[in-house]
């Protein structure tokens, strides 16, 4: 629902409500080996996740941009996630689907808008909230059945996005974007702060009928998620390489 106050001011809410249910890979019973010591296991007894939404916004438009200003929260239910437990004679750490119980996020966020000038245009949002995995517990059935728990966790993080848009004369658009992701909170542990720079650019040739491109994602492979999981009895960290890196170049012409 929205209601417009005048030409330049508005008001809205929003709310959802969504049912995720498990993946095929989620419940596929074969072990997957991405890691020699960490073995990824599949849950048949998986039930569907559900979560619930809200979000309370003002929005204030000017000549040359706009804000948008709103607080929001979110409630899960049954969260969907891999659970590592580990059996007491072996080194190896089997990572399996579970539902870790219920997860909580309430915060704000901020999104602004402004032409500079026909040059240059500037997007920016900013979030911060306040994150928080219930307490939770159940039965690990792989490759035996075993215990495992976790307490409640809560941590304030938040991201940071800017993006830069460049207009010039001759028909080339660029644009380069950052993000920055402060440490968050996931079942049994937390992951680590993480950034990355994007950039593209389009060239207008011959006479319009023509175009080169140029982009690439993670400019300079920073987007490294590190995580650290405490399990019953042990702990481990992880650093997943994503091969987020990619340069794209390309050429395309209208006949």
């Amino acid at each position: 629902m929205s209601y417009k106050l005048d030409d330049r001011n508005r008001v809205a809410f929003f709310a959802n409500r969504r049912v995720d249910r498990p993946n095929e890979v989620d419940i596929r019973i074969f072990p997957k080996y991405d890691d020699a010591e960490i073995i990824k296991v599949g849950n048949p007894e998986l039930r569907p996740q559900f979560t619930t939404s809200g979000e309370l916004g003002y929005k204030h438009i000017w000549d040359a941009g706009s804000l948008y200003a709103a607080a929001f929260g979110r409630l899960t239910e049954a969260t969907i996630t891999r659970i590592a437990t580990s059996l007491p004679e072996s080194r190896l750490i089997y990572a399996t689907f579970q539902n870790a119980g219920n997860s909580t996020a309430f915060g704000g966020e901020v999104v602004v808008e402004h032409e500079f000038s026909s040059l240059y245009r500037l997007n920016a949002n900013a979030s911060v909230y306040r994150n928080e995995i219930s307490a939770f517990n159940g039965v690990s059935k792989y490759p035996r059945a075993q215990s495992f728990s976790s307490p409640t966790q809560s941590l304030l993080s938040g991201n940071v996005k800017l993006n830069h848009e460049l207009h010039f004369d001759s028909g080339l658009d660029a644009q380069v974007t950052m993000l920055y992701q402060a440490p968050d909170l996931i079942p049994q542990g937390k992951m680590g702060a993480r950034y990355s720079v994007n950039a593209g650019v389009t060239w207008p040739i011959q006479g319009g009928k023509g175009q080169l491109s140029a982009n690439a994602t993670d400019l300079f492979n920073t987007l490294v998620t590190r995580r650290e999981v405490f399990g019953n009895g042990f702990r481990y960290t992880a650093d997943d390489y994503a091969e987020s890196q990619v340069v794209r170049v390309g050429y395309r012409y209208a006949f």
